[in-house]
């Protein structure tokens, strides 16, 4: 198939490419002694994820709970989100979540505290 029959929207990806920009920035920060933790909202491909992990990523970055179902359903344990999470229903979803993968939250107000304080009261996460 040549590119021009491809339909778009599509994600084309040219993988030498990739896994040399994965090699490229896990070099650099292994040399100035720097965690890498990539935010996968660019891609938000599981597979990608895998290759950072594989590369020496410590984890990963998540910015919705629907990305981090989506990276924990792919085997992806290490996982950062790094914005407050409000209301009922999406912190019953992170509890669930908190019982799967090792998840590091935020938190920059006193609601959002209590709000994880009230989730996991009790619950051993």
């Amino acid at each position: 198939m040549h590119i021009d029959q491809i339909d778009t929207p599509a994600v084309i990806i040219d993988l030498d490419k990739l896994e040399a920009n994965i090699a490229r920035l896990q070099t650099y920060l292994d040399e100035h002694d720097i965690a890498n933790r990539p935010h996968i909202k660019t891609h938000k491909i599981p597979e990608i994820a895998h290759m950072q992990l594989r590369a020496g990523a410590v984890g990963i970055t998540c910015q919705k709970l629907g990305e981090v179902e989506v990276m924990s359903q792919a085997g992806i344990r290490d996982i950062f989100m790094p914005y407050n999470i409000l209301g009922p229903a999406k912190l019953e979803r992170l509890q669930h979540l908190a019982r799967r993968v090792d998840l590091s939250v935020t938190a920059d107000s006193v609601i959002t505290v209590d709000g994880y304080a009230r989730t996991f009261a009790g619950t051993g996460v």
